[in-house]
């Protein structure tokens, strides 16, 4: 029995160690991009709402019934908001340290931080708690029901007119500070859970977070270490995006494996520090996912800029008869192969003989395989050292895109008219096609598949690596120039269409054909948030949300 019990600890122990040891090769299957920080009003990920509180707003004050100005250059115009947010005296973790007088060259004389609030937001009680002294007040379709130092007890009857609090007054030498809205239900446990429960249940079974969205990472210009966002923080919603710790922690409450957005500026010293701070913090039995920037092949984004500039500096007389729009990406294109390889080795270092917990990511344009090749082969550097380096190809095989172009409004327009709204069309042409004129005519699933999945599927078999989807699904929505769609109507059958029932098969059959044709781990964008003109993509449209029909075909798909 001994020699048994033994026998079953150093066979486990080997699996274990196999396991690790291959674990960049043996993927997760489904994981969720994060919502958009703007959409955090109606994903609440964070027990603490200060956190997803936009700030500071500037403010003056102006007499409305007298229409005249109370402080010095107060105008109906500016009294709200009189833009002088970068003359806000901050303290090291983002908290007003003082406030001007009416007699100082500055404007304004009290600042707000706010929110936007969606419509499902939940009413009731909630709990401002403070440090500091100073006046601060709660605006917005409230009653303030309970007031003391340091702390507001609110009732917010509903979000129709937002909330805000606003900051008239502060004590200097003991400034306002680490200010903490909270669900007065969780008053007692919010300092040792630093998540939305509802929140954890809702993304609990995604096995991968990609938290590109929450990094704020194509906004990120300037990028350092020391003054990068940390978890005293004041907001969250900010160009410096999410701090590291909070998004390693929500992988290590959800089980899941982070996917990281590497800063496309970020140097050596940075790149190491967050790779040890991730080892540090982060699961030991979990893999990490890392990428630099996001879609830097995509010319909407100043790193697919900063890449060309970088490139063009190391490689002066790279394809001088290449027709210059081409060149700039494929020259992009190789600056990025090379630096994601360069952060590879840095984060394989870090973790040492953990190593292959590390999965490295080179993304591209999925619809081009000529910039799939140049990545991978990354010519003007060492040739075939990105591919042979990488862990993982990735591309966003998103379907249906191609019905809102502009050559097929007409099409679009007449669904639109139909008596169900178009619903019959829209999905007839994603399970069948032949509505709109196609070479690809077996409809949109067939068309990914056809396009964007297979071709890549090949070309990375090719350097041996598996292919996953940074991002994907539907994408009947176009805000891209020419083919922005800013008819309302349209822009309601869309809602409508991402709402019906039969979204779920269409889910369910992408996410096979993705599978059955090759694909490894798919992360759909994105995971809960309310739908605007430019957003249909989220999962659920708000966290208390029970279902939808993509949420329901990502869970069948897990099971």
């Amino acid at each position: 029995m001994s020699l048994k019990i033994n026998g079953f600890k150093l066979l486990f122990a080997t699996l274990l160690t196999t396991s690790l040891s291959t674990s960049a090769i043996a993927l997760d299957k489904l994981g969720i991009n994060v919502s958009p920080p703007q959409k955090m009003g109606s994903s609440i990920p964070f027990m603490d709402l200060f956190k997803i509180s936009t700030g500071w707003v500037t403010s003056c004050e102006f007499d409305w019934q007298r229409n005249r100005a109370i402080d010095p250059g107060c105008t109906r115009q500016n009294s709200f908001n009189t833009k002088e947010k970068d003359s806000v005296q901050l303290d090291g973790n983002g908290w007003v340290r003082s406030l001007p007088s009416r007699n100082a060259p500055e404007i304004y004389t009290s600042v707000s931080s706010l929110w936007t609030l969606p419509k499902t937001f939940p009413g009731g009680d909630y709990v401002v708690f403070y440090e500091g002294q100073g006046e601060m007040a709660v605006r917005g379709d409230v009653a303030v029901t309970r007031e003391s130092p340091g702390r507001i007890d609110f009732h917010l009857n509903s979000p129709k007119r937002n909330l805000r609090l606003h900051i008239t007054k502060i004590q200097a030498g003991n400034h306002i500070r680490n200010i903490r809205v909270i669900p007065k239900r969780y008053e007692g446990n919010y300092r040792s859970q630093a998540f939305n429960p509802l929140y954890i249940n809702k993304i609990r079974p995604f096995q991968v977070l990609r938290f590109m969205p929450w990094m704020q990472t194509v906004y990120q210009q300037e990028v350092n270490w020391n003054t990068r966002a940390k978890p005293t923080t004041a907001h969250y919603t900010d160009t410096k995006g999410v701090p590291i710790e909070v998004m390693v922690d929500l992988s290590n409450q959800t089980n899941s494996s982070p996917w990281f957005n590497i800063p496309h500026k970020a140097n050596d010293a940075y790149i190491q520090n967050f790779a040890n701070l991730v080892k540090a913090r982060l699961k030991p039995n979990k893999k990490v996912y890392i990428e630099l920037s996001n879609e830097v092949w995509n010319g909407l984004y100043s790193a697919t800029h900063y890449a060309n500039q970088e490139a063009r500096k190391l490689w002066p007389r790279a394809y001088p008869k290449m027709n210059p729009g081409t060149k700039k990406l494929l020259m992009a294109i190789n600056w990025y192969g090379k630096r994601s390889t360069e952060m590879c080795d840095i984060w394989k270092r870090s973790f040492g003989g953990q190593k292959n917990r590390v999965v490295c990511v080179l993304s591209t344009y999925a619809s081009s395989q000529r910039f799939g090749r140049e990545l991978l082969d990354c010519p003007l550097w060492k040739k075939g050292e990105c591919g042979r380096k990488a862990d993982a190809f990735a591309v966003g095989p998103y379907f249906g895109d191609y019905m809102a172009r502009i050559e097929n409004r007409g099409v679009i327009n007449a669904w639109a008219n139909q008596g169900d709204g178009g619903m019959n069309s829209i999905f007839r042409e994603i399970f069948q096609g032949g509505l709109i004129k196609d070479q690809f005519p077996g409809g949109a699933i067939d068309r990914a598949v056809q396009v964007r999945i297979k071709p890549n599927v090949a070309l990375a078999k090719e350097y041996g690596l598996p292919l996953i989807a940074y991002e994907g699904g539907q994408h009947l929505l176009r805000v891209d120039p020419p083919h922005t769609v800013k008819s309302k109507k349209l822009l309601d059958m869309f809602v409508k269409a991402n709402r019906d029932p039969r979204m779920k098969q269409a889910y369910i059959r992408y996410l096979q054909a993705w599978r059955n044709n090759g694909g490894d781990l798919m992360v759909p964008f994105y995971g809960i948030g309310e739908t605007d003109s430019r957003n249909f993509f989220s999962m659920l449209e708000h966290v208390g949300q029970p279902t939808s029909p993509k949420y329901q075909a990502f869970l069948q798909y897990l099971r």
